[in-house]
């Protein structure tokens, strides 16, 4: 074994952590995996959420455009923790915790400490080929997405694809306040045939130790280094069932045989399921609204949240654009505009559509100041890029979002920085004999300023802002829900009838697989001031889906109550029951399954039987 590496005999005897030597030649650093990322200027959740589900999009299998994507957080203590920290072999890091570079706070003083909890977050993809290929072909996607770094070769053997440089595999552990993580995956290896891989990759700072120096790159697996003083370190991943039996320890979701695809375990995440929830609103509602992204997000109690880009005021315009720039929602010339970009010497450049920004009581927009008159920059992975502005804002204000083509989609690609964040007609790998990469560029952002200021010249004044001020009526209707919303619910406002409705159990959804399912009750009891002792009452609760703004069909709701309800034959959908003062009504509801990215309306209605509307 080469001098200077060291062996912690943890839950395997055949599975160590292994640090690199410094070879003769120089090479990367462990840093050199971890900084690429770091001044994106976005949200280190943010971050993530573009990159890992980018890497999982890229790496859908064959004939699947639509992949899923869970973000797990698990917070682990006493026994589990213990078990873990011997399982992720942590005590041979911790020997050289002063000398990797931790961010701080990190768990390596709390090791031995059961009480103190360790975060770690599980990235899991599905409907993907997992990292494909022989482990020890440098071509293959684990060589490419756990040893190299800076590996173009996407950019040039992949069309479609949203990375190109290599780096993307660095938000990982980059969010790591240890630099820590490991790699579990069911795919397929060079002779075609499924497996399991396991590995751990540590990305540290240059440093010594015992008097030896190391490059900061760290692997978990099983080390095959012939002896010798001058041979090549050789760390091979754990396999198949040893694979799946220590992923197990790992806390990772053992996968069946033909369950394939990748988790990503970033030990003591520094990132939490809220921001990552935004992250992946702010940046992937295009995927969403196409259907081709299945997201989940569990944080460390377990709750369970998708997202839904819909319910987002700040979201709203930019996604209307987009809809308007496809096809989907028909342009009225006034407010929403769709702007087609003219081929260019037959290739085909591009669509885009912009939609007047509407204001709130004190007229200002409804988006955040750096969106207001922002184009969202799209092209065939279907993330936003970036929200572009490099113009004075005009007048009315606007929102707007361009498609590019998938004739020039790998041109863009080649026009964005390792962080994927812009496209840059400047960009090196543009360059060609002709010019007519940067050509291409030069017409889509220009293009995209000379639309926007088009339809602002000919769009209608943004209406006047509604009153804060709702009726009884609209206050009942708008009771948007969200499987995050927190909060109590309001309850209906008084009316004048002499009935009173309350919340039992305020409207929640509830994940169900890859559906909701929303339930609610609430009680129906007489106004004790009233001098009424008992009437006839109806009930009707309904749970319409709400689409661009307009009410659609209701879900199917089944409603129990503690007293016997018969049909209103005068009222189809109504039911009617006796309500007394001394004996309320109590209803327990619960929806049919529908789709996360529904938004959907509770709405609970009872009167009395003599009120004739």
């Amino acid at each position: 074994m080469a001098k200077g590496v060291i062996k912690l005999k943890a839950a395997l005897p055949t599975s160590d952590w292994v640090f690199e030597n410094n070879p003769p030649m120089g090479g990367a650093t462990g840093e050199a995996f971890t900084n690429t990322l770091a001044s994106s200027g976005m949200a280190p959740a943010s971050v993530l959420a573009r990159e890992a589900i980018q890497n999982s999009v890229d790496a859908h299998a064959e004939g699947e455009q639509k992949v899923r994507v869970e973000f797990v957080a698990k917070a682990i203590t006493g026994k589990d923790k213990t078990a873990f920290v011997a399982a992720a072999g942590l005590t041979a890091i911790a020997q050289r915790e002063a000398k990797l570079g931790f961010k701080e706070p990190n768990c390596i003083a709390d090791l031995q400490n059961g009480k103190k909890p360790m975060t770690l977050l599980f990235v899991n993809d599905y409907n993907t080929t997992g990292l494909a290929g022989d482990p020890s072909d440098t071509d293959s996607k684990f060589a490419r997405f756990l040893l190299s770094l800076g590996d173009g070769g996407k950019e040039h053997t992949e069309h479609g694809t949203g990375g190109s440089y290599g780096f993307g595999k660095s938000v990982y552990s980059s969010n790591s306040a240890i630099l820590t993580i490991y790699a579990y995956s069911r795919t397929s290896d060079g002779d075609g045939n499924p497996t399991s891989i396991l590995f751990g990759c540590g990305y540290y700072r240059k440093h010594k130790h015992d008097d030896a120096g190391f490059t900061g790159r760290a692997w978990f697996g099983r080390d095959v280094t012939e002896d010798g003083p001058n041979a090549h370190q050789i760390v091979e991943p754990l396999r198949d069932d040893e694979a799946d039996a220590h992923a197990a320890k790992l806390g990772f979701d053992v996968r069946g045989d033909e369950d394939f695809g990748t988790s990503v375990l970033i030990v003591d995440a520094a990132v939490d399921a809220a921001g990552i929830l935004r992250g992946i609103e702010d940046w992937w509602w295009p995927r969403l609204l196409s259907n081709l992204l299945d997201i989940r997000v569990v944080d460390t109690k377990g709750d369970i949240s998708f997202p839904r880009p819909r319910k987002r005021e700040d979201l709203k315009p930019f996604l209307e654009a987009f809809e308007t720039a496809i096809g989907k929602s028909p342009p009225d010339g006034r407010r929403t505009f769709h702007r087609p970009f003219n081929k260019s010497e037959g290739t085909n450049i591009g669509t885009s559509g912009f939609v007047v920004l509407e204001r709130d009581e004190k007229d200002n927009p409804l988006v955040d100041e750096d969106h207001v008159d922002a184009v969202a920059l799209i092209r065939s992975p279907l993330m936003v890029v970036a929200y572009y502005r490099q113009w004075s804002v005009g007048t009315p204000a606007m929102a707007g979002a361009f498609l590019g083509a998938e004739d020039i989609d790998d041109i863009l690609r080649a026009a964005e920085p390792p962080a994927h964040d812009r496209w840059d007609r400047n960009a090196r790998r543009l360059q060609d004999q002709t010019g007519r990469k940067r050509e291409i560029v030069n017409k889509v952002l220009s293009g995209v300023r000379r639309a926007i200021k088009q339809c602002q010249g000919t769009a209608s004044p943004p209406p006047p802002p509604r009153p804060k001020r709702l009726s009884v009526l609209e206050r009942t209707l708008a009771n948007f829900l969200t499987p995050t919303k927190k909060g109590p619910q309001p309850n209906p406002e008084p009316s004048s009838a002499p009935i009173h409705l309350t919340y039992d159990q305020e409207p929640r959804a509830s994940a169900e697989g890859n559906s909701l399912r929303l339930k609610a009750s609430f009680d129906v009891k007489l106004k004790s001031e009233e001098n009424v002792d008992s009437l006839k009452a109806r009930v009707r609760v309904t749970c319409p889906v709400i689409e661009d703004g307009a009410v659609g069909d209701s879900l199917e709701v089944a409603v129990t109550a503690n007293v016997e309800l018969t049909e209103d034959e005068t009222r189809p959908g109504w039911k009617v029951f006796d309500l007394t003062q001394a004996d309320g009504a109590h209803f327990d509801c619960e929806t049919g399954a529908y789709d996360p990215l529904w938004t959907v309306r509770f709405v609970p209605e009872v009167e009395p039987v003599e009120i004739e509307q």
